[in-house]
């Protein structure tokens, strides 16, 4: 399977709202390129420009018009980063050891559904959250995401299904969500290393990834709707899968990868 070449390579984004700027700067001040700012949010970001102004990094005070044009946004804050971003590909986390959580989207396109995700991931210490090249991370997402896309990884595969055999082979369970199953969330018992798989909310988890996945579980409830937004769901899920690591870790499981039923 290929699945990107062997070191990152970089591209160029903006980075828009307060809270995601603001976790930029305090992880990846040094990948700042260029800063748009107005007058009234300045004193939220006085240690940010002056990064900037000792580092050579410029910056610039605008009108708010001005700033929704660059951010192409009318939902900017006051502030935009245009920033270096390296781009994550699953051959880094195929070669880590260890207990990890990974989140892998199903079909979810919807930029504000991403942005939620990725900021419930960033609350709950998943790794990398895998998605399909249809789903673009926008400066949308990442502004929804609330800083979470600076601190979880994304991960373009081209082929879901190929991504997580090669996840399961790495020792990852795939435990994917399905609203037609009785087995549920909270009887379940989470491996070490573990893949949740979400589907949109449309047409829920295909049938080729759900053939791919060793688990389905469901997230129980009154019934009276049909299904939960796929960034709810997502939420709830993390959470209690947060909840098993933190209360009793369970030690990896020994005899070899873990392969899906076929």
């Amino acid at each position: 399977m290929a699945r990107g070449g062997r070191g990152r390579r970089s591209e160029e984004v903006k980075v828009s709202g307060k809270h995601a700027c603001r976790a930029l700067f305090e992880r990846w001040p040094d990948r700042i390129i260029r800063a748009y700012i107005t007058e009234a949010t300045i004193p939220e970001f006085r240690d940010l420009l002056k990064y900037c102004a000792q580092n050579r990094r410029a910056y610039h005070v605008v009108e708010d018009e001005e700033l929704e044009r660059v951010s192409a946004s009318a939902h900017h804050e006051g502030i935009c980063i245009l920033a270096r971003h390296e781009v994550a590909d699953l051959d880094t986390v195929l070669e880590e050891r260890g207990p990890m959580t990974l989140v892998a989207l199903d079909g979810v396109e919807n930029p504000h559904n991403l942005g939620a995700i990725l900021r419930t991931a960033a609350h709950f210490g998943v790794r990398a959250v895998l998605v399909e090249p249809q789903a673009d991370l926008t400066p949308a997402a990442r502004r929804v995401a609330e800083g979470g896309a600076t601190w979880v990884e994304v991960i373009t595969v081209r082929d879901l299904v190929e991504a997580l055999d090669a996840l399961a082979d790495a020792d990852f369970e795939i435990v994917a969500t399905a609203g037609e199953t009785k087995a549920s969330l909270f009887e379940h018992r989470f491996a070490p290393r573990t893949v949740v798989v979400l589907g949109n909310e449309r047409d829920g988890v295909t049938r080729a990834v759900r053939a791919a996945s060793h688990q389905r579980i469901g997230i129980p409830g009154t019934g009276q709707v049909e299904s939960l937004n796929v960034s709810a769901a997502a939420a709830v899920v993390l959470a209690e899968r947060w909840r098993q690591a933190a209360a009793a870790p369970r030690p990896a499981p020994r005899g070899g990868p873990l392969r899906p039923p076929r």
